[in-house]
Formats: C-alpha cells, structure tokens, sequence
C-alpha cells in the first residue's frame, strides 16, 4: 500500500467567462454537428440524446459509481485494468465509463470484466450538459485517464463534492504548451485534481506547473498496458513451418508509410530470415499486398484466407486478435507507429514474450517505457523512413538485436521482468485511489 495521499491542494479558480461563451455560441448547432458525425460513423446515432446529457433511451443507472473517463482505445484500456485492480480489491463495487468514440464503446462492452460496468458517451463540455450528467450519475469518484481534461467536466465535477482524480496522466509537448497559454484556464481545471498519478517524472513536473498540487503527485507509470494475448496453436504451427530454420522479423502494427522499409529490410535480410507484417489497421492488407508486389516479392495474405508455406518468405496478417501468436514465434520485434510521426506503440505486449526491440524515433506516446527498456539493452532506434535511399537501417538492426538475443540469454529475463513489474501499476494506482476515498473528505 502506498503512504496516503495528501488531499489539500488549492482551490481551483471559476472556469474563465469566455471559455463558457464559446460554448453558449455554438450550443444551437450541437445537434447538427452530432448527425453528421453520425452519418459519418463517428457518433452512434441511437444515443446522441447522451452527448446532451440526456438520458430518455436509456434505463436508470445506478448512482454513486466510480467514474472513469477515457477518450478512445488507448485510454480506454488503461481504464479498464484499472477497474479490474479496483474491483479485486472492492468485488461490491459500480463502474461508469465514459468514451468519446464509437469504438472505444465497443470495447468496454466486448470487455467488460465485470456485471457492474455503466457505459456512457462523455457530455458535450457545456455547462448545462456536464450538470444534466451529473445529476443522472452522481458518481463517487471521478477519474480521468490521460490526456482528456475538459473544463467544465472537471470543475463542476470537483465544485459537487466529486473526488477528482487524473490517472495515467500524460501531456504532449503541444498540449503542455496549449494549457500554458491559458494559464486560468489551465488553472481553473488542474487545481482540482485531489490526486494525480502521471506516468513519469517529466509529466509529474508538467501537470505541477499546470496547477496539480505538488503533494498531490504520484508517479504510478502509464496504465495503458494491456492484458495477457491468447495464443492459437494452429496458427503458431503455420509460421513455425514457413520459417524453418531461419530468423523471424515480425513487424507490428505498422502504419502507412512504414511498410516500403520493411520491405527494403526483407530484401536486405537475404534467406537467412523471413518477415511478418501485422498493419495497426488491418484493412491496409490488399495495400500492402500491391506494394509487395511493386517490390517484387510475392506475399500471402491471412485475411485473404491464404495460408503460409517453407517457400514464403514475407506474409502479411492484415487479421485482429493474433498478435499474441506473433510474439511467440518471432526472434525480433520492429514496432510501427515509430518511423513516420504517429506518436509510436506500447512496448509493452513484445517484452512479455521478453523480445528485442526495434523502434522508429516517434514514440512520444510511450517514450518513457522506450526510455527503461533501452536502458536494458532491449531497443535499437533507426530512422529509415519511407523516403530514405538506405535499405538496410532495419535490417542492420535486425541482425544486432539477433546477435544480442544469442549472446546475451538473461537479457530476455530482464525484459520480461520490466513487463511484470509493468503489470503492478493498476494495482499501485488502486491503493492510492481507494486510500483517497477512504481517509479522505469529500472536499477540502
């Protein structure tokens, strides 16, 4: 159990004038805003009445809930282990999640790990609409995972009695420097937080210069770390065959743009390997397909329904929910989202399998667990890209991380040892928020 948090921080000041102008201008045309995003998928058109704080669709819920606030997927699983290190230690207790995107909604009801879990989409930040929710929910606590810090919601919600909590908090240098340049606003929001648990010390400095009372910061680490892969034996056979005895490179979630140097690395690589490319989004497949064919190299599709062979050497597995039979075959990880300024991807589920490493330089969003991971020896940073002239930047890499995992066999123990100690974050920042809720008073 971590030392009780000290709840006093200053009080907040009122949410400036002209931030609740802006919203009072454009209140008449929320609804329209609302079906078009609809249309467009953005928005589920049968609880739009949500957006507004209203609740006519939808049974009573309820009140008293522990609150958890994400945006999309990404909070939305740091919101989920977090209730699930809550509700082992309090099994009595109510859920409500709030999302902003359709398809963070979706995977709070294919997840939900427990009967009491409330999904709800976030109130627009107009004031009435943040006091309509308020009125409906009448949560305990509330807590906002990450980056999503939305005036009104915060103030009134610490202004009713509210617990405000910020977890997993982190800032991008842009949205640090946004908040800095509305200095009351940023004020009128961060003062309330009765604790905060960034996921690091630069971010801890950051949230305090922000108005986060310097006794109310705990640094927890980020709670987007994602739960135990399943594996599936059949497909794990399939790669094993394909590969033979060569070495595995297994590219992860990759993004438009990163593709042509793992294709460059696949041909620099020569016989003695063969390449995974698993896309973030799986639909880029058929894209990825032509382009190994541009290239030059015959590649298999599995959402294709084409399965591997010896002869393969590239095959592409543009499929969801396989990644964990991924990790188990591969020797060596390049992970997406790093190359072209995507912000990059969680480490996290590749160390498990205790792998190396190799990274593009745009890992903003998990620099932190880069920054541990490579003080181990577990990552490589290249910079190929797209329109680099130099094919073998990957490759090279590649080969060193090789070499590494042969020479160096505790080096896969060290790995997988960060990651399980990576695992015990939601259940620190559970102490910290339940011994708040416990000892401390409603509002000081």
């Amino acid at each position: 159990m971590p030392d009780a948090p000290q709840n006093k921080g200053p009080v907040a000041p009122p949410i400036p004038a002209s931030y609740n102008l802006s919203w009072h201008l454009l209140r008449p045309f929320a609804g329209l805003v609302l079906r078009r995003r609809a249309a467009k998928g953005k928005e589920d058109k049968t609880r739009l009445g949500e957006r507004l704080g209203v609740y006519h669709h939808a049974p009573a819920f309820k009140q008293g809930a522990i609150w958890l606030h994400a945006v999309s997927v990404g909070e939305t699983v740091a919101a989920l282990a977090l209730i699930d290190a809550i509700a082992k230690k309090r099994p009595d207790a109510d859920f409500l999640v709030t999302t902003n995107t359709v398809t963070a909604a979706k995977l709070v009801a294919d997840n939900a790990i427990c009967a009491t879990i409330t999904h709800l989409y976030q109130p627009l930040d107009h004031p009435d609409c943040v006091s309509r929710f308020l009125a409906a929910t009448a949560p305990s606590a509330a807590i906002f995972m990450e980056s999503d810090f939305w005036p009104n919601l915060i103030a009134k919600t610490a202004a009713s009695g509210i617990p405000v909590i910020f977890a997993s908090s982190q800032l991008s240098d842009r949205a640090f420097a946004r908040w800095q340049n509305h200095h009351k606003l940023a004020k009128s929001v961060f003062a309330n937080a009765r604790i905060a648990l960034p996921v690091d010390t630069n971010q801890a400095n950051r949230l305090e210069q922000l108005g986060v009372a310097k006794d109310n910061i705990h640094v927890v680490g980020s709670l987007k770390v994602p739960g135990a892969l399943t594996t599936d034996a059949v497909l794990i056979a399939q790669l094993e065959a394909m590969r033979g005895t060569r070495h595995l490179l297994l590219a992860a979630s990759t993004h438009e743009g990163e593709d042509e140097a793992v294709l460059r690395a696949a041909k620099a690589l020569g016989d003695d390997w063969c390449v995974l490319i698993a896309p973030r989004h799986p639909e880029r497949g058929p894209a990825i397909a032509r382009l190994c064919e541009a290239n030059g190299i015959t590649a298999k599709r599995r959402g294709a329904g084409q399965h591997p062979n010896a002869d393969d050497r590239l095959y592409i597995l543009d499929t969801l929910g396989e990644m964990g039979s991924l990790f188990a075959v591969a020797d060596v990880v390049f992970l997406g989202g790093s190359l072209r300024p995507y912000g990059g991807h969680n480490p996290i589920e590749p160390a498990r399998f205790g792998l190396p490493l190799i990274t593009g330089p745009h890992i903003a969003k998990n620099s932190d667990e880069f920054a541990r991971l490579t003080t181990l020896g577990a990552v490589r940073t290249i910079t190929d890209h797209a329109d680099s002239n130099d094919g073998n930047a990957l490759a090279d890499a590649a080969n060193a991380s090789l070499v590494d995992r042969i020479n160096r066999p505790q080096l896969a123990d060290a790995i997988k040892a960060y990651a399980r100690e990576a695992g015990k974050r939601a259940a620190n920042a559970a102490d910290y928020i339940l011994d708040l809720l416990d000892t401390g008073p409603a509002r000081q």
